[in-house]
């Protein structure tokens, strides 16, 4: 790797400053992105509607549809922007030429992790009485561990495959794990905060869709089938329409599965450049990288000479 090729800088970040990297980083390959989006997200749209339309499942079936597809969307995701910040590529490759077989394995793994993860949430969302507090129990220990552990499965073999962590060996993963629980906390702090502005965002972008959608469409997916929405008499029932049509209606699911993996990205490249900000703040790995490659260079001189 040489250093100059390098697209961003490494330096110190913070939350606030990964996320904000993270939507510049969306907009410049956009349309590469919305590719990749489309990809899995038209697959599970439609099987999220066919199940809400056919078998009547909520919106919790469709919840554990994009927490399951978001997987291998984020490992592609995240391979291809290692590749490029690190200038082993110059852009998103693509559709075809991203799937590398050494992937599959990777895919599985990370599925793997998510349904370790998803035991808890499962047992909240689809049970009841007490297995909801073994639910609950699950999640906080040890299932937001185990996520925080294996969060940067995909950040350290993409990062491996393009070279970067190579000259550490499996020195990489342990040194890791280890900045992981030195920096657990804040680690946390960052992951809840970059969900929940995930969460708003897909709110914001799914209402304004659903209203320009009704407007200037004549196309309702919630607000238009709600009669008198806006009148200070029914709220009430306005309330419960809403509520009623949020977790139930085919439509509303479908476009809610598509917005939630339409941000998705936003939140996983942010958490992509927090590996980055773990590794310079407290590894200087950035200093790691420009010694390794002096060493290199003055190697190929001694071996020339």
């Amino acid at each position: 790797m040489r250093f100059e090729n390098v697209n961003i800088a490494l330096v110190p970040r913070k939350g606030f400053n990964c996320v904000d990297l993270a939507i510049m980083f969306y907009g410049r390959f956009l349309v590469s992105i919305l590719k990749l989006w489309a990809l899995f997200a038209i697959p599970a749209c439609i099987l999220v509607y066919l199940l809400s339309y056919y078998f009547l499942v909520d919106i919790r079936t469709a919840i554990t549809v994009a927490y399951f597809v978001s997987s291998p969307l984020g490992v592609l995701l995240t391979w291809n922007t290692a590749l490029f910040t690190f200038g082993k590529e110059p852009g998103f490759r693509s559709l075809r030429s991203q799937f590398n077989p050494k992937l599959i394995p990777l895919m599985l793994r990370c599925l793997f992790d998510r349904g370790l993860f998803f035991i808890g949430p499962a047992l909240i969302l689809f049970s009841g009485n007490i297995l909801v507090l073994a639910g609950l129990i699950y999640l906080f220990f040890p299932g937001i561990w185990l996520a925080l552990r294996n969060g940067f499965r995909a950040e350290q073999a993409s990062l491996r495959f393009a070279g970067v962590a190579s000259q550490e060996g499996t020195s990489h993963d342990h040194r890791t794990k280890d900045l992981i629980s030195h920096d657990f906390g804040r680690l946390f702090s960052r992951g809840f905060w970059t969900f929940f502005f995930c969460y708003l965002m897909t709110l914001v972008l799914f209402i304004t869709f659903d209203y320009l959608s009704y407007k200037l469409l004549d196309y309702p997916i919630l607000i238009g089938q709600i009669p008198f929405l806006f009148e200070a008499d029914n709220i009430d029932q306005s309330l419960t329409n809403i509520l009623l049509l949020m977790t139930t209606d085919p439509r509303v699911l479908t476009v809610l599965t598509g917005f939630i993996l339409l941000v998705y990205p936003i939140g996983r490249l942010a958490w992509f450049f927090t590996y980055i900000d773990l590794r310079v703040r407290l590894d200087c790995w950035d200093m790691e990288l420009r010694m390794v490659e002096v060493a290199q260079k003055l190697n190929s001189r001694g071996t020339s000479s």
